[in-house]
């Protein structure tokens, strides 16, 4: 069976630690997240799973998440990505034919958990030399090919003691292209329909089948189970919209404020857009974007200091320092069927930062319609797959920018958890990625999950 997955960036500098992009001069907040008490062995109902997010939209152009695989557990940096629906990563039987990425290689010889996912089970839809396989081409020109195994899964660094499920995952034998070269080592795919870890986990040890996703500029967090505001912190109420399948929510209208004013600038149904953490930035239509980039920058032209000191230098940038986005309009977006759910995405969204000092736009014109992880920024942003809907609020995302500088204090400095391992590599030794955008093709229908094993 093809099955949704993630094309990538270009690698660099590798280490123990995440490879994350440190701008110069730029020192973002770092909150202490603690690690919540359990009472013991039974899941209290409404308990939460909790994980760091690593990355940002400048150098990596990706967030991701540590999980452990197998016992024991062995990590692999995924991406977070609600546009496919699979994880997976590189084995290391592929050798060559894949590229050297963050962490080493999954092995399947040192768990003692796995098993290779045979050809006579449930929802296995290629069989090829006797084993259970998988092989998924991206419009892009890239693509990897692989064989199902089963192992245990852990979200998370272990330190945070969330619990672990079986869950079925992909063992990558080839990568090519942007793919192979990539930072982060795989995927994680929270699409649903098909081969995903979150129905496995709720099947086994989660409550409710729900995660929420809060990025700030570098890193961020993750739960699951249910909403946890000791690590995000809510500014305003959660709203709510029905999503329809594979989080697709209707944008009704899109209007610019700025100064105390409102103006319409796209006022009437704009699409149905695809809510997708992995893709780096937000996709319009070639008109709405150029309508939307002609309205921000006639706002800042309307008068001296309309957005500070800030001066647009290209197409795409702004010269501008940090306090001058406070300035800068904000585009409100009216979601759902009736428009009524207020989004407001603010400059420090739509606009990322390229260097010290320069401020490039984070949207672009160039359908399928998306709303990547520059619009998600600064915000929760709530999957419900129970309610099928999509919950979101303004909220103060904490930074995290490697393994080693967020070590769970609670649980000591021991090397179980991974939690202390590495150092973050310097700005300069990254070279920047190319934006991610991933499209399988061609998109097949996907098979059910039931208590982590697939089935037809």
């Amino acid at each position: 069976v093809a099955l949704l997955f993630l094309a990538m960036v270009r690698s660099s500098s590798l280490g123990a630690a995440l490879v994350l992009s440190q701008l110069a001069g730029v020192q973002p907040k770092v909150l202490t997240l603690t690690r919540r008490a359990r009472q013991g062995s039974q899941r209290r109902l409404g308990e939460i799973d909790e994980a760091w997010l690593y990355g940002n939209l400048d150098a990596l152009m990706v967030y991701h998440v540590d999980i452990y695989v197998g016992t024991p557990g062995q990590v692999q940096s995924v991406i977070i990505d609600t546009g496919s629906s699979m994880t997976a990563f590189a084995c290391k039987s592929c050798g060559s034919n894949c590229g050297e990425h963050l962490d080493a290689p999954f092995d399947p010889a040192t768990s003692s958990t796995f098993r290779w996912v045979g050809c006579d089970e449930p929802s296995c839809g290629r069989c090829t030399s006797s084993s259970c396989q998988y092989s998924v081409h991206y419009m892009e020109g890239s693509s990897i090919e692989g064989r199902f195994f089963e192992d245990i899964l852990h979200v998370g660094d272990v330190s945070r003691r969330n619990r672990p499920a079986k869950a079925w995952m992909g063992c990558h034998s080839q990568e090519t292209n942007l793919f192979k070269t990539q930072v982060p080592s795989g995927i994680m795919g929270l699409e649903g329909d098909g081969w995903d870890v979150l129905q496995a986990l709720a099947e086994g040890p989660l409550e409710r089948e729900l995660f929420v996703l809060c990025l700030a500029e570098q890193g961020g967090v993750m739960t699951l189970g249910a909403v946890n505001e000791s690590w995000t912190p809510l500014l305003e109420p959660i709203t709510w919209v029905p999503y329809s399948p594979r989080y697709h929510v209707d944008v009704n209208q899109i209007a610019l404020e700025h100064e105390g004013a409102s103006k319409a600038v796209l006022p009437s149904f704009v699409g149905s857009f695809h809510y997708d953490s992995g893709t780096t930035f937000t996709y319009f239509t070639a008109a709405q974007n150029s309508a939307l980039r002609s309205a921000i920058e006639a706002a800042c032209a309307s008068g001296a200091g309309a957005c500070g000191g800030a001066r647009q230098t290209s197409a795409e940038c702004w010269s501008a320092e940090d306090a001058d986005l406070s300035l800068f309009p904000t585009l409100r977006f009216g979601l759902g069927q009736d428009g009524s759910a207020t989004y407001l995405w603010p400059a420090r969204g739509y606009l990322f930062r390229h260097r010290r000092g320069q401020w490039c736009y984070a949207f672009q014109g160039d359908p399928p319609l998306t709303l990547g992880a520059s619009f998600m920024m600064y915000h929760i942003t709530v999957f419900d797959r129970a309610e099928k809907k999509i919950g979101f609020a303004r909220s103060d995302c904490p930074e995290i920018r490697s393994r080693s500088e967020n070590s769970d204090p609670s649980v000591g400095s021991g090397d179980a958890g991974g939690g202390g391992a590495g150092e973050a590599v310097a700005a300069e030794t990254l070279q920047r990625q190319a934006p991610l955008r991933h499209r399988p093709i061609p998109p097949t229908p996907r098979p059910r999950l039931l208590r982590g094993v697939p089935e037809s």
